[in-house]
């Protein structure tokens, strides 16, 4: 064997190396960017990706941990399997609450995201976390608004609980009177007085809390406490609106060379009841409460005192 064949015999096993050595290491299957963005309709929408298996430890939802609790992990044959389970094992993966609902279906290489329903009334922002062996991939997923949840009844348990004296305001005047005759002043007991309604959830921090509804809630009209609709409540905010004519005047007479403080106390009316508000999920199906508690109160009348300051 010459020495030039030795040499070619010699490139082609360096060659052979070489190649080998890159198959090994850099040669997998079509891979995904590192973040991926898709946008799909909150009721019925979907999009479908083709992802590389190959290395492929773990898929699911990126969640807070208050939120795992609502996340189930499927298998091909439709059993329930641990979240920490191989991506290998896993088919179906559904996030679901009263709210929201949305499936991650895995065959094989192709990986489709459905979202079933979705209520809130503004885009839903959702990561999926794609896990290998050498590094993490994600979809961001954005779902438009669906069907939002519908109010459907506000169920009282007992009868108003009514105080006539539920609140008092009071503020003070001072008039001055230097001349010899007698002066007339002008005070306006309802000026600054609002009738409110609060409705207050027994949940902490509820979802209804921002909401705006046109729900039954306690009145003051003709003079009696009495249960109509009301446009606008938002559980969680006092809503306040003009109750006695704000106009309302009173004379009040100050003698001469008098200097007179006026106390006045306005007082209101109030109403308590206790109950839930029921909601319905159309898309769903689903039918769920909150319990509230509604506070009224309604300026009726006034108390005014003077005293003479000199």
């Amino acid at each position: 064997m010459t020495k030039y064949t030795i040499y070619l015999l010699f490139l082609l096993l360096a060659f052979t190396a070489i190649t080998g050595c890159n198959s090994d290491i850099f040669i997998e299957d079509t891979d995904l960017p590192e973040i991926q963005d898709v946008m799909i309709e909150g009721d019925g929408g979907e999009a479908t990706f083709t992802i590389p298996t190959k290395h492929l430890e773990h898929i699911g939802f990126d969640l807070m941990s208050t939120e795992e609790q609502y996340c189930k992990y499927y298998n091909a044959r439709g059993e329930l399997i641990d979240s920490k389970s191989p991506a290998s094992e896993v088919h179906r993966i559904v996030f679901e609450t009263k709210f929201t609902k949305l499936e991650l279906i895995k065959e094989g290489a192709r990986l489709t995201i459905r979202s079933i329903c979705q209520t809130d009334r503004q885009d839903t922002h959702w990561t999926i976390r794609i896990e290998y062996n050498y590094g993490v991939r994600f979809i961001e997923l954005t779902c438009s608004p669906g069907t939002p949840i519908r109010l459907i009844e506000v169920i009282y348990n007992d009868d108003m609980i009514t105080d006539d004296r539920a609140k008092v305001t009071s503020f003070r005047d001072g008039f001055t009177n230097n001349g010899p005759l007698q002066q007339t002043f002008i005070i306006h007991p309802y000026l600054n007085e609002l009738a409110s309604i609060l409705v207050e959830p027994y949940t902490q921090n509820s979802w209804i809390q921002g909401g705006r509804f046109n729900m039954p809630v306690p009145l003051y009209v003709g003079g009696k406490w009495v249960i109509q609709n009301k446009n606008g409540i938002e559980p969680g905010s006092k809503y306040t609106y003009e109750g006695p004519d704000i106009f309302t005047k009173v004379e009040i007479d100050a003698p001469p060379y008098s200097h007179i403080s006026v106390f006045t106390d306005v007082i209101y009316s109030g109403a308590r009841v206790t109950g839930h508000m029921v909601f319905h999920n159309e898309v769903l199906d689903l039918t769920f409460s909150e319990d509230i508690k509604v506070t009224s109160l309604y300026p009726t009348g006034y108390e005014i005192r003077i005293e003479d300051t000199n």
